[in-house]
């Protein structure tokens, strides 16, 4: 179990760098394959690449997000002696109340959980569009309350 505050920050902050890396190589592959349909393979076709290329975004925040409450259970595991809660709402608030964050940290870190439930769960009504960017910086300044190790 880690329990590094630092080595969460990493691994959040990870995930942005493949999602750089992601984004570059689905950029170049549509432009590639709308020059030369030749580059693709098996039954992938120029639609699926775009679709590919125009989902990727929100395909790394729910990566992302996962990491983060990763980190938020493994915190929780080791100060208490009750499992972590079931629903993420419900841990976020709770590991907040033990570091003292912000408040408007808060609120952000459960604005990237209801984009990310938004992604996964096919949700009707988007709340609020996020960047990576975005996300990052909100899931990270979230884990900074944390100890330092724990």
């Amino acid at each position: 179990m880690q329990r590094d505050r630092d080595v969460w920050l990493r691994r959040i902050k990870a995930v942005g760098l493949e999602h750089a890396a992601a984004r570059l190589a689905a950029d170049r592959l549509v432009v590639a394959a709308e020059h030369d349909p030749s580059v693709l393979t098996r039954d992938i076709e120029l639609k699926d690449v775009r679709r590919m290329a125009a989902r990727l975004d929100g395909t790394y925040v729910v990566r992302m997000f996962a990491e983060f409450e990763t980190a938020l259970r493994h915190y929780w595991a080791a100060g208490r002696r009750t499992g972590p809660p079931a629903r993420t709402r419900d841990l976020i608030d709770g590991v907040a109340a033990t570091c003292t964050v912000l408040a408007d940290r808060l609120r952000n870190a459960h604005q990237v959980r209801e984009y990310r439930n938004y992604l996964v769960h096919e949700r009707d009504r988007l709340t609020v569009p996020l960047s990576i960017l975005d996300a990052r910086g909100h899931l990270c300044r979230f884990v900074s309350h944390l100890p330092p190790n724990w």
